[in-house]
C-alpha cells in the first residue's frame, strides 16, 4: 500500500533502485556511509600531521602548563645600590696598604635608625618652592650616582648641584618645620648641610659624600619622589608637571627589590588611579611591542629609556606600559627589527613572558584598534624573564642563531613530515581500495537476491479479495 504525499501526487516512499526510474544509478548499500567514513579519516589524517608539526612548538602547549616564576631567569638592576656597593668595598680587601679604609663607607646603626625614625622629611619637602625640590632632586640623585662609581686616584668631583643660597634657605626651612622631638636627628642634618655649604662654595665635594648623609637623604628622595607624584597630570599627555615623577622614577627604578609590590592588571589601575599613584606594584605578562626613545633634558642626566607595551597575565587584551631605563641584553636580542617579540629566537620562552616591577604614574592617552584609549603606565625594571633567556658562561643560550643544530632539527622536521604524509597517503589508499571491494561483493549478493525474489501481485490481489468478502 502507498501512502500518497499531501503536497502532490508522488509517493512517500523511494522508486526501487533500478525499477522504474532507469536514470538513477545503482549503489550499494552503506556506500555513501563509507565515502563518509573516509572523508572523517582524511581529516583526522590532516589534524594528526598538523600537530605532530606544531608540537615541536612549546607555544601550542605552554598556555596549559604555566611554569611558575620560581623557575623563571632573574634579571639583576643595571647599577649597584650604593649600599651594597660601599659593602662590597669594603669586605673585598683590595684597599692598598697606604690607603686607610673609610669608616663611612656603611651606614652606622645610628644612621639606620635615623633613616628609620625620620618623619619629618614630608614637611620639610612642603615647605620648599618648587625650584628649591628640583635642586635637591638634581643634587641628590649626583651624589647617588657618584658614590657608585669607582673614582680611581681622584676623590672629589666637581659640584654641580644646590647653591649656597638654597642650601641656606634648606636649612631655615628645615629649622621651622621639624617639630621638637626631632632635636638630635635635625642637628646632624644641619650639620651636613654645612658640609653640602662647602662644596657649593669650593665647587668640588667628596665622592664619599653620598654615605655620609645617605640616612636622611634617602627619605628626602622618597618625600621628594611623593611630592612629584602628587604633580602628575592624570589621563594626558606628558607635561612638564610630569618629568620631575618620570625622570626620578627611571633613576631610581634599580633600587627596586624584585618581590616588592602586589601583582596587578591594567584594569585595577584604570578604574583606581588615584589609589595606586606612586605605590610600587608587579607585572606579569607578555612583551608585546619594545621602543627605545631618547629623553629629553632632565636633571638626572638620563639619556635614553624603553616604553615597553605589556600584555597582562590576567586574562584582559588591554596593555600596560612599562618605562625602563635599560633594557636587559637577553631581552633587546629576542626583538624584531621593528621592536615585538621573535618567537623563533627564544623557543623556550616564544611569547615573551616577563616580570617586572616599578610605580605606576599615570594613564597615558594612545590611539588604540578601536579608537582613542588609556594605558596606565609604569616606571620600574624587568626583574625576571621565561626560559632560558640568559647566556652563561659566554655560551649562546640556545640554537636559535640559526646554526648546525637548528639546521638538523628543521631538517629531521621536514622529513617527518614527509613520511607521515606518505603514510597516510598509503593507509587511505588501503582503506579504499579495501572498501571498493566490499561494495562490488554486497552489489554482487544484492543482484543476486533480487533475481531469485518475484511477487506475484496477482496472487496477492485475488487473496485481499477474499478476505474482504468473507463474512465476519
Amino acid at each position: 500500500m502507498r501512502i500518497p504525499s499531501q503536497f502532490n501526487d508522488s509517493s512517500l516512499y523511494r522508486p526501487r533502485r533500478g525499477e522504474g526510474n532507469p536514470k538513477k544509478r545503482t549503489s550499494a548499500p552503506g556506500a555513501a556511509d563509507n565515502r563518509r567514513r573516509l572523508i572523517r579519516l582524511g581529516v583526522v589524517l590532516l589534524l594528526v600531521i598538523v600537530v605532530m608539526r606544531e608540537a615541536r612548538r612549546p607555544g601550542l602547549y605552554q598556555t596549559f602548563f604555566v611554569a611558575p616564576e620560581e623557575t623563571w631567569v632573574p634579571i639583576e638592576p643595571a647599577t649597584e645600590p650604593a649600599s651594597a656597593l660601599a659593602q662590597r668595598r669594603d669586605t673585598s680587601g683590595d684597599v692598598p696598604a697606604n690607603r686607610p679604609a673609610r669608616e663611612d663607607a656603611t651606614p652606622s646603626a645610628a644612621a639606620t635608625s635615623l633613616a628609620t625614625d625620620w618623619e619629618s622629611a614630608p614637611q620639610w619637602v612642603d615647605a620648599m618652592e618648587l625650584s628649591l625640590q628640583r635642586a635637591w632632586i638634581q643634587s641628590l640623585i649626583q651624589l647617588q650616582s657618584v658614590g657608585r662609581q669607582s673614582g680611581g686616584d681622584r676623590e672629589r668631583f666637581n659640584w654641580g648641584g644646590l647653591s649656597v643660597d638654597q642650601l641656606d634657605a634648606s636649612a631655615e626651612r628645615l629649622q621651622q618645620q621639624s617639630p621638637p622631638q626631632d632635636g638630635e636627628a635635625k642637628t646632624k642634618i644641619l650639620a651636613a648641610l654645612q658640609t653640602l655649604r662647602t662644596c657649593a662654595e669650593t665647587g668640588e665635594c667628596s665622592r664619599t659624600m653620598w654615605n655620609q648623609i645617605s640616612s636622611w637623604a634617602s627619605p628626602l628622595l622618597d618625600a621628594l619622589q611623593t611630592a612629584a607624584f602628587q604633580r602628575v597630570d592624570d589621563g594626558t599627555f606628558w607635561s612638564s608637571a610630569d618629568s620631575d615623577a618620570f625622570y626620578l622614577g627611571l633613576a631610581r627604578a634599580d633600587q627596586l627589590a624584585a618581590d616588592q609590590g602586589v601583582t596587578t592588571g591594567t584594569l585595577p589601575l584604570l578604574q583606581q588611579p588615584e589609589v595606586y599613584r606612586g605605590q610600587t606594584v608587579r607585572l606579569v605578562g607578555r612583551l608585546q611591542l619594545a621602543e627605545k626613545k631618547t629623553a629629553q633634558a632632565n636633571r638626572v642626566a638620563i639619556e635614553s629609556y624603553w616604553k615597553l607595551w605589556i600584555i597582562p597575565a590576567d586574562g584582559g587584551i588591554r596593555p600596560t606600559i612599562l618605562v625602563t631605563r635599560q633594557l636587559p641584553e637577553a631581552i633587546a636580542d629576542s626583538l624584531t627589527a621593528d621592536g615585538s617579540w621573535d618567537r623563533q629566537s627564544n623557543p623556550a620562552n616564544p611569547d615573551g613572558q616577563i616580570a617586572a616591577v616599578g610605580r605606576f604614574i599615570k594613564r597615558l592617552p594612545y590611539r588604540s584598534s578601536i579608537g582613542a584609549d588609556l594605558a596606565p603606565v609604569v616606571i620600574g625594571r624587568l626583574v625576571g624573564a621565561k626560559g632560558g633567556a640568559a647566556a652563561t658562561d659566554g655560551q649562546p643560550a640556545g640554537n636559535a642563531d640559526g646554526g648546525p643544530d637548528a639546521n638538523a632539527d628543521k631538517v629531521m622536521g621536514i622529513t617527518g613530515i614527509l613520511l607521515a604524509v606518505l603514510a597516510g597517503i598509503a593507509l587511505a589508499g588501503g582503506l579504499m581500495y579495501r572498501s571498493a571491494q566490499d561494495a562490488k561483493r554486497t552489489r554482487n549478493l544484492r543482484q543476486q537476491a533480487g533475481d531469485d525474489v518475484r511477487l506475484d501481485l496477482d496472487a496477492l490481489t485475488h487473496h485481499d479479495s477474499e478476505k474482504q468478502g468473507t463474512p465476519s
